[in-house]
């Protein structure tokens, strides 16, 4: 399996990041230290007049149990799977792919399949419980990894 190296600084994946990403600005919030929008904001242009933001009056959100945290981690995530049927008997691989299509997407599923969007670590699951509830017992071949955020 080939590793990609992302050879971009955390300064310059945020910086590009800000510009397609709904950021936080709410100062108060006690999540902000670990929190990817938050610290995606501080990298925000001030010259710009509008962003894709957090609303900051809301009270669902700047707190402990804020539905919008996305912990600042980052997990191995896996890079397509055009091979992956490549063993498997057509009956399987026709009600693997069709359940997993239901349960992504058809955009996002064939993303997944050529690349085009990592796969992170609950997708690798769902696909993994989708492969051996459908009675597939082999290794599930993605054509790739990267370590990136959990966007």
């Amino acid at each position: 399996m080939k590793q990609e190296k992302n050879m971009k600084t955390q300064e310059e994946v945020f910086r590009e990041k800000v510009d397609h990403y709904e950021v936080c600005f709410i100062d108060h919030c006690p999540l902000r230290e670990q929190c990817l929008r938050w610290l995606v904001g501080q990298y925000a242009d001030t010259t710009r007049v509008m962003f894709t933001t957090i609303n900051q009056r809301n009270p669902m959100y700047g707190n402990e149990h804020c539905e919008m945290f996305r912990p600042n981690k980052r997990a191995m995530m896996k890079r397509g799977f055009k091979n992956m049927y490549h063993d498997m008997p057509g009956y399987m691989e026709r009600r693997i792919r069709w359940q997993l299509i239901a349960s992504f997407g058809r955009r996002i599923y064939f993303e997944m399949r050529k690349g085009d969007r990592l796969i992170t670590p609950a997708q690798q699951q769902t696909i993994l419980n989708v492969c051996r509830a459908n009675g597939w017992q082999g290794p599930i071949n993605y054509d790739g990894e990267q370590e990136d955020w959990l966007w």
